[in-house]
């Protein structure tokens, strides 16, 4: 793959990727491409002061999530919900799925 998400989040067999920028949402757009072969949700939180309508628009059309993180507000919220993505390919979520088996955690 080739690309490491910022956030990876696992809830039963669904797999979520997050991207998190404070600009450069077209890089966001971009690295949320690579992760379609392997992610069941795809998101970008964008901490900024607004958001741009072409970004948005982008993210609806390929079924990203968006997360705005405002900062003047220091506020969260969901402005776009992900679509269940269609794209993920077999061979390479089991290749993902057995390195991820690999990590070790850290000790609390």
């Amino acid at each position: 793959m080739g690309q490491s998400a910022d956030i990876v989040a696992t809830r039963g067999r669904w797999v979520t990727f997050i991207e998190a920028k404070v600009a450069h949402w077209r890089r966001a757009l971009a690295q949320c491409q690579a992760h379609e072969q392997v992610a069941d949700f795809i998101c970008v939180a964008l901490a900024s002061v607004s958001l741009a309508d072409e970004f948005l628009r982008t993210a609806r059309e390929r079924g990203y999530g968006v997360i705005h993180c405002d900062l003047p507000g220091e506020k969260c919220e969901w402005v776009v919900r992900p679509q269940k993505n269609r794209n993920v390919w077999g061979p390479q979520r089991k290749h993902w799925s057995r390195f991820l088996r690999t990590i070790d955690y850290a000790e609390h």
